[in-house]
């Protein structure tokens, strides 16, 4: 073999070795190329959601649902029946029948697309058992781990030189924190809201953590096979090694879903005094740390100055209806928000000061709700405004279930502060209710009554708001909405917005900015409770909403069915809402689905089929998994089905 080695100049290892491996020359690279595959593969999410962009945009929608805002003068009140009768009985465009030749979804064009996404949605919208993951972020998450295990094990000496692992580890830190902010440029681009995409982040952390242990690992194993043991105790970088790898294990367990669950402080608390403590610890352990380390800290800091930004205070009333609901009612708030989004919401009450929570906007903005804001005039500063806006339905409605420590001392202040006058209060009330004529002779058992009537007035927090419904339900014909317990609230949310909407296009001759046409002409509302009293929490509002849609000039059919899961007494239930059933008994979801598909069908309605589901993660994954059953052809035949859901766990 001497003949063939040169000889000359400089030496020359054997051809049989090969160069020499530098970790820290090649390592890198295959986390840049790392980097470059996973945002490639959110440029090509972000070209296949452009469609969707470009009709926001075009509506105006786009610039909706970012920031809350309040009016310096408030003068929206909705007109009274006597009102709509006299001026706007009448559309100001013609309605179409959507099988008529003037409708956009009877073109062959738009049937190709709804056979082409009922097959797509019969794969990726089923539910994989134990996951609580979808096929299609199932397989999202598979491309991502192959991606990263390619690049771990790709011409890689792991088993003498583990860094390619660390550099990975590293790597991926910018994906982790991405996809993790409220505020992420990606739920702009991606059309989604920071908790349907947190499951990335979630997964994405895992797979750091194992990096990590491929990494600490093999180092270990190798400096005791090579007779270096002793460095894993005196050694400055290998026991700070350690010691960032035992920071990110921290991070793990405190995690995991038993800790988020049942105590979501301290797994908030953790994370931010263990993240922190980690990113130092490794830039000790290692230099090459720090260009990883500025995007991540990059994103933090503008969710939090984004945040900074939408942060409100205001003030609030509380009503109680039971003591297992609890209304809170934010008068000055005049927009910002669309259908289906929630806010953070921190009160400033003894023993709670540090915790905000989520919750959802029952009602959607002035301009659109079906709900009465005030009748005292146009000036927001006298006495009777003031005290009306306490109990109407201006502002932001939101609810919370009394399920933990937090919401239950928030229903025992609502139920224990009465307030001084109460008497000016209730002529204020009883004066609105004689003047409302058929919403008073509905309404009266519904309503809450005059001596059972609690409310606190406390300051807030709000920080949003955040997500929304991803479908826009008033470009669908016929609309399924499905909730159980405290899912109800985001349902409420979507029916206002989209009942309000109708009726101002089709009854008012009014659209407002942002709004596209409407084409709905069938809901059926479906709500599952524990108990008939459960059901008066929002009878109120869905009484309001009915009486709306019952008008002939919105060509709405609206349906109320509630399932009643427990033997209870019958004599709590609120039965004074328009075109509703109780039924005591639990619903099988793909047979409300089932049923309302074959209606649909045999009236040949072509114009959208839309489904939304919100409550826990039980109901939302039935109701996937029901609505891939529905396939492709009546998918095709249904003119498109679309499906939000919106799980109510942690």
């Amino acid at each position: 073999m001497l003949e063939h080695r040169q000889l000359e100049g400089a030496p020359v290892p054997p051809a049989e070795f090969g160069p020499e491996y530098n970790s820290y020359v090649t390592d890198p690279l295959f986390g840049r190329r790392f980097t470059y595959v996973w945002v490639a593969g959110t440029v090509a999410f972000t070209i296949l959601y452009l469609p969707h962009l470009y009709r926001s945009l075009r509506t105006g929608r786009i610039w909706q649902g970012w920031a809350l805002y309040e009016n310096p003068v408030t003068g929206y009140r909705p007109l009274d029946d006597a009102d709509v009768n006299e001026k706007f009985r009448a559309p100001t465009q013609p309605i179409l029948h959507p099988n008529s030749a003037g409708s956009r979804r009877s073109t062959r064009t738009h049937s190709l697309l709804a056979f082409l996404k009922g097959s797509v949605d019969w794969v990726q919208l089923r539910m994989a058992k134990y996951t609580n993951l979808d096929i299609g972020q199932i397989a999202v998450l598979a491309a991502y781990l192959t991606t990263l295990i390619v690049c771990v094990v790709y011409q890689a000496p792991l088993a003498t030189n583990s860094n390619r692992a660390g550099f990975l580890s590293l790597a991926q830190l910018p994906f982790v924190f991405l996809y993790a902010s409220k505020s992420s440029p990606t739920t702009f681009l991606l059309g989604r809201g920071y908790e349907k995409l947190n499951f990335l982040h979630r997964w994405a952390g895992r797979a750091l953590f194992l990096t990590a242990t491929i990494h600490g690992s093999l180092w270990i194993r190798f400096h005791i096979i090579s007779g270096q043991r002793e460095l894993l105790i005196t050694g400055e970088k290998e026991k700070r090694g350690q010691a960032t790898y035992a920071l990110l294990g921290l991070v793990v367990l405190t995690s995991l879903l038993p800790v988020r669950r049942w105590g979501y402080n301290l797994f908030f608390a953790a994370h931010i005094v263990l993240v922190t403590t980690f990113f130092v610890s490794l830039c000790y352990h290692t230099p090459y740390a720090v260009p990883w380390i500025v995007p991540p800290v990059s994103f933090y800091a503008f969710d939090l100055l984004v945040r900074l930004v939408r942060m409100r205070f205001k003030d609030a009333y509380l009503e109680a209806p039971d003591s297992q609901m609890t209304l809170i009612r934010i008068p000055d708030v005049s927009g910002g928000w669309i259908a289906g989004q929630h806010v953070r919401l921190r009160v400033f009450f003894k023993g709670y000061l540090l915790e905000s929570h989520p919750l959802s906007i029952c009602n959607a903005p002035p301009s659109i709700t079906n709900f009465k804001a005030s009748n005292f005039g146009k000036s927001p500063t006298t006495k009777e405004a003031s005290l009306g806006m306490r109990l109407g339905e201006g502002g932001i409605l939101l609810a919370a279930k009394n399920c933990g420590d937090w919401s239950a001392a928030l229903n025992a202040l609502a139920r224990s502060d009465l307030p001084e006058d109460k008497g000016a209060l209730m002529s204020l009330l009883r004066s609105t209710r004689q003047s409302d004529g058929e919403f008073q002779s509905e309404q009266t058992h519904a309503d809450v009554e005059d001596d059972h009537l609690n409310y606190a007035a406390v300051n807030v927090m709000i920080d949003g708001p955040y997500g929304g419904s991803s479908v826009d339900f008033a470009a669908c014909e016929n609309v399924v909405m499905i909730s159980g317990g405290s899912g109800v609230t985001f349902a409420l949310g979507l029916l206002d917005d989209l009942v309000g909407r109708i009726a101002n296009e089709r009854r008012d001759g009014q659209r407002p900015l942002g709004q596209s046409l409407t084409t709905t002409r069938r809901v059926l509302f479906v709500w599952c409770v524990k108990s008939y009293g459960s059901v008066g929490w929002f009878s109120r509002q869905f009484a309001t909403i009915a009486r709306v849609a019952a008008d002939p000039s919105l060509n709405l059919r609206l349906d109320f069915r509630f399932f009643v899961t427990c033997y209870c007494n019958p004599e709590e239930v609120h039965p004074h809402i328009r075109n509703s059933e109780i039924v005591q008994t639990k619903p099988v979801v793909s047979e409300i689905i089932d049923e309302f598909v074959g209606e649909v069908l045999q009236e040949q309605s072509s114009g959208g089929f839309g489904v939304a589901a919100s409550g826990p993660e039980r109901l939302t994954t039935v109701t996937r998994n029901a609505v891939a059953k529905i396939g492709p052809l009546k998918a095709r035949q249904l003119g498109g089905v679309e499906l939000h859901t919106e799980a109510y766990t942690l």
